[in-house]
């Protein structure tokens, strides 16, 4: 084997290594959040959670080998496809999805995206909790029992909050212990 074979070999090992203990980082890191993006002029009204506006979601965890990544839910286009939405870590008991206003907003109802609307209705969420906050004071929360809808539009009206945070509750050994969501639209 030539030097030149030993250096990329070496190479690779090295990139590897790197790589490895990246994912180790991003896996183990306590609440992942999404980048922060400028707001910019052209954002639809009609949703108060894109990023376009300078939104950012912090999540509890989420499925990094299969890149569910938080800022799908925050895209505004509610895609289709089975690779863009969050989906929670599958060892994550309590998972949860907060949106972070980059100022205080005023809203009225949140829709949700579950994954349901794309893919088999089983993975749509039942049991959550929506809260939205100015600081550290509640201001307004919202418990939901039974849901069976995909999209469901709940009432909830926030006013001068600078977050809004959904609370899932797992249902362990079926098709919801691991929370799937396609989209969070805020609606003013």
């Amino acid at each position: 084997m030539g030097a030149m074979s030993l250096a990329k070999l070496a190479a690779l090992a090295y990139g590897t290594v790197l790589t490895m203990g990246l994912m180790v980082v991003l896996v183990r890191s306590p609440h992942p959040i999404t980048p922060g993006y400028e707001a910019t002029e052209g954002c639809s009204p009609d949703d108060l959670a894109h990023y376009c506006r300078g939104v950012r979601a912090r999540v509890s965890s989420y499925n990094v080998f299969a890149n569910h990544h938080p800022v799908f839910a925050i895209d505004g286009r509610g895609s289709h496809e089975p690779l863009e939405k969050w989906a929670s870590s599958a060892g994550d008991a309590e998972p949860w999805i907060e949106l972070l206003f980059p100022g205080p907003v005023n809203f009225s109802a949140v829709r949700l995206l579950h994954a349901g609307r794309f893919e088999s209705a089983e993975y749509s969420m039942r049991s959550y909790r929506l809260t939205c906050s100015a600081g550290e004071e509640l201001v307004g929360e919202l418990a939901v029992e039974g849901n069976e809808a995909s999209t469901p539009l709940h009432a909830l009206s926030c006013r001068a909050v600078d977050r809004l945070r959904i609370q899932y509750d797992t249902e362990p050994g079926t098709s919801r212990d691991v929370t799937r969501l396609y989209e969070i639209e805020v609606v003013p």
